[in-house]
């Protein structure tokens, strides 16, 4: 059974010499292999490590020696004969291990890199493509366990291996299809591999580590090797489901498919003027042009085509609250994601929101915040400013800080000028965040549109709601403390709703959705 530990050899030139000699043996492969057209890619893996070390069957001949030397002194010319066993033993002893230290460069393993690199979503099973190489300067024969595991400690929380460690028999090796060798070139051999890992966390993590295990012929001897993967894993948020939940939003529908609802409210970009007609409001009116015309005059607006909208994503303490701790009760039971937090449900309400953005044409840009702005990118439209809004969410982590509304909105009324949409996700039920929340909005509400989403605890819920069954007094003073809650929640979202907010507490099963309709009904109603 391998481990994922590495222990260093001596030798560090000789690693070195190894990647050298592989990478050198790999680069003629790009020339002369060819797949309908389309050059193979193979990754010559790094060596990081090795460990030369007896088996079981060598402890055990070293106890049988020592029993013959407790005998021998009882028999004649024991010594003599003991002598004789241990340097018969010591030979062959020696003999095994030097083929097997010898040719420890002759089998090293490639991986066949996929055409967009080692990169798949959360909960998904991936093959990794591996396969092991002879240079052929030697035939190989017998047997090889190979396994693969996490890189890292860190990792360990993103990948789980679902491939049991197996054994390749070496006696057959696969020829390189279609290559041509000359009499003086060894032909390469391969012997193709392909392990299983679970993705469970969204982030840029280093490739699996692969291990080598060969034994010698006589079984005393044991080489393992471990080899780093130079290919990172991309781990990308899985937005399946949050897509299907939009789908079946009405309001989505409204402005994607069918596009019939009329928009509500006062466009802001000018189109022309027209004579006054009954019913104008006093605003709509130009008053110079009045003035120069001598009659009235009513400016007309148009519906802004394309509009801008930052997501604002809070990665303070408060986001690395797990929503869903029920999945982590069970460690034996293995999870298809890891523990699910508020901070991953933020990025993927964000990365579905840059989605809806991009088809209905607007501009979409991002703040990442905690006790001050961690993050900016500009607002912009089509695919490739899509593929950088994903990249700066990748591996973006909580941080041991309070948010810090105050600060957030102070750098917002200075570096966003034109007027935007602003979608807050974070966790605004602390008490300690209320004043700074407050003071924060008062900054940015007449510049920019505030739409401001939370998570709804669960403990905060009206008292004596239907379902809920109260058995002790700890059950009645919980539903209490819940009613209290979810009054200064009301009261906070209330006054913020006179300053032109809108702060909504969501449940993290409808936080999504709710999100999202919150921003294409404030611009279904054009409150820009």
């Amino acid at each position: 059974m391998m481990t994922a530990g590495v222990k260093k050899s001596a030798g560090l030139g000789a690693d070195a010499a190894i990647a050298a000699r592989v990478q050198a043996t790999v680069e003629p492969l790009h020339r002369n292999l060819q797949s309908r057209g389309k050059p193979d890619q193979r990754i010559a893996l790094q060596p990081a490590g090795k460990l030369f070390s007896p088996t079981g069957s060598l402890v055990w001949i070293a106890g049988l020696l020592g029993g013959a030397a407790c005998i021998g002194p009882w028999i004649a010319h024991g010594w003599l004969w003991f002598e004789l066993i241990v340097t018969i033993v010591a030979l062959l002893a020696s003999y095994d291990a030097l083929p097997l230290w010898v040719a420890r460069e002759e089998c090293v393993p490639v991986l066949l890199r996929p055409e967009k690199g080692l990169r798949g979503r959360e909960g998904q099973t991936m093959p990794v493509p591996l396969t092991l190489m002879g240079s052929g300067r030697s035939r190989i024969r017998g047997e090889v366990h190979v396994a693969i595991m996490p890189a890292t400690p860190e990792s360990e929380t993103a990948i789980r291996v679902k491939s049991d460690p197996q054994r390749l028999r070496l006696e057959q090796p696969e020829p390189v299809a279609g290559g041509s060798t000359s009499a003086t070139t060894a032909p390469i051999q391969f012997w193709p591999w392909t392990p299983e890992i679970a993705l469970l966390r969204r982030g840029l993590w280093p490739g699996p580590r692969v291990g080598i295990e060969r034994s010698s012929r006589l079984g005393i001897w044991r080489l393992r090797q471990w080899f780093d993967s130079p290919e990172p894993l991309r781990i990308e948020a899985d937005l399946r489901s949050g897509r299907r939940e939009i789908l079946r939003s009405p309001i989505y529908r409204a402005f994607v498919a069918s596009r019939q609802t009329p928009w509500t409210g006062h466009g802001r970009d000018f189109e022309r003027l027209r004579e006054y007609q009954a019913g104008d409001t006093y605003s709509e009116i130009a008053w110079k042009s009045t003035a120069r015309r001598g009659a009235p005059v009513t400016r007309l607006f148009q519906w802004e085509q394309k509009q801008e909208v930052y997501f604002v994503v809070d990665q303070s303490r408060a986001s690395a609250v797990a929503i869903d701790p029920t999945t982590a009760v069970d460690s034996n039971a293995p999870q298809a994601r890891a523990p699910r937090r508020l901070l991953d449900l933020t990025v993927e309400t964000a990365l579905v929101g840059a989605t809806v953005a991009l088809e209905l044409g607007d501009e979409f840009g991002l703040v990442t915040f905690a006790d001050e702005p961690k993050s900016w990118l500009r607002a912009g439209s089509g695919q490739s400013q899509f593929h950088q809004f994903r990249d700066r969410l990748l591996h973006i982590e909580p941080l041991p800080t309070t948010a810090d509304y105050e600060a957030l909105f102070s750098e917002i009324r200075v570096r966003l000028r034109r007027r935007a949409y602003l979608l807050l996700l974070a966790d605004m039920t602390e008490r300690s965040v209320s004043d700074s929340l407050r003071r924060g909005v008062g900054l940015v509400r007449s510049s920019h549109a505030l739409l401001m989403t939370s998570i709804l605890p669960a403990h905060a819920r009206p008292a004596f709601s239907p379902g809920e069954e109260l058995h002790t007094d700890q059950d009645v003073f919980a539903a209490l403390a819940g009613e209290k809650e979810n009054q200064r929640l009301g009261a906070l979202a209330r006054q913020l709703r006179q300053l032109d907010v809108q702060l909504q507490y969501i449940p993290a099963e409808m936080f999504l959705r709710k999100a999202v309709e919150g921003y294409l009904e404030s611009k279904r109603e054009q409150r820009l």
